[in-house]
């Protein structure tokens, strides 16, 4: 009864009666390298991957910003403003005691006196003249002297323009002894640097600072030319993508870096902080031919880039063309659709087959 026993123990073992030891495993068949281990991808259309990025800022409006100094000496007799207020086109900001922009004012004022007087001098003359009762000399000093009142009242006037002092108030300047500055644009004061009484010569830093806004335009520096239907954005922390059109690009390259400027401008146009720094990012969303495809799947022959689409059991090698880079993602023009399926390594399938197609 123990012989069956022990019989189903060695089989139960795996080992046969009589036999030492069981035989050892066999080896697993080698695996041949192949392509077939290597990842295959969709390409896929650029949406919200850039063709490049590149670093822009917000240009000052030309009608954004003002800064006022003295166009003559000067002393600050009042001061209308302070830093965050806002102003509007035309306030006074400051009044200063200007010598010589208070005697232009009165000698515009006398000029203008002067002028009108000579005028109806003339016209009585060349009225009595036609009945023969005015002699012609008396006629040609009257309007000698009326041209010098003229050419008085204009001496005086652009020097009241110089410091910006409209003529209708000349009167109020030479009465008041004091000159406004005015602000240029509509914004809001960011800066004032100016005490009471504080003496100025021309020329010295700006009194006030006045900050605006207008439709914005920005500058940016691009590597090279895109296609006509490449998309822009302008990307700004704290701030939405924002569709910008190229308004114009640089006819000359920046031989220090390879660069040409461009500048763009919001659509629809729209005002921005003036300084603000960020990035235009060119898009492809408007390229049929571009797509997305990972930069390892890049094949480089010489001057030729291709990628290897499967086909069938095997492959094939498409020519592309490389339109940019972003992070590990290539963007390419080529006849690629979404259906194709191109190798994600490039270099394993060409290894597995011995680097022919």
């Amino acid at each position: 009864m123990r012989r069956p026993a022990l019989l189903a123990s060695f089989l139960l073992l795996g080992v046969a009666p009589g036999c030492s030891s069981p035989p050892p495993p066999a080896a697993p068949p080698p695996v041949a390298r192949s392509s077939a281990h290597t990842a295959w991808v969709h390409p896929r259309a650029p949406h919200g991957v850039p063709l490049t990025e590149a670093p822009a800022h917000v240009l000052p409006h030309p009608e954004g910003a003002a800064a006022l100094g003295l166009p003559f000496r000067g002393n600050v007799a009042r001061i209308a403003v302070r830093p965050g207020q806002r102003v509007q086109r035309g306030e006074v900001l400051i009044e200063l005691l200007m010598p010589e922009v208070v005697r232009a004012a009165g000698d515009y004022e006398a000029a203008t006196l002067r002028r009108e007087a000579w005028q109806r001098r003339a016209t009585q003359l060349e009225a009595l003249q036609a009945q023969g009762m005015a002699r012609v000399f008396e006629l040609t000093e009257a309007q000698a002297n009326l041209a010098e009142a003229r050419a008085q009242q204009q001496s005086a006037r652009a020097l009241l323009k110089a410091a910006g002092v409209e003529a209708a108030e000349a009167a109020g300047v030479a009465q008041r002894g004091m000159v406004p500055l005015r602000s240029p644009v509509e914004g809001v004061v960011t800066a004032v640097d100016a005490v009471l009484g504080e003496s100025r010569e021309t020329g010295s830093a700006p009194l006030v600072r006045v900050s605006g806004e207008g439709p914005a335009r920005i500058e940016a520096r691009l590597s090279r030319a895109f296609p006509p239907e490449a998309a822009f954005e302008f990307v700004a922390p704290g701030h939405a993508p924002l569709p910008v059109r190229l308004v114009a690009r640089a006819p000359s390259m920046d031989g220090r870096d390879g660069t040409t400027a461009a500048w763009f401008e919001p659509e629809p146009a729209r005002a921005l902080p003036s300084g603000l720094q960020g990035t235009v990012r060119v898009g492809a969303n408007g390229l049929p031919r571009v797509k997305v495809v990972p930069a390892r799947a890049l094949v480089l022959e010489g001057e030729a880039i291709s990628v290897l689409v499967r086909d069938g059991e095997g492959h094939r090698r498409q020519p592309v063309k490389v339109v940019g880079q972003s992070g590990a993602d290539a963007l390419v023009d080529g006849p690629l659709t979404e259906t194709d399926q191109v190798a994600a390594d490039a270099s394993r399938v060409l290894a597995g087959t011995g680097g022919g197609s």
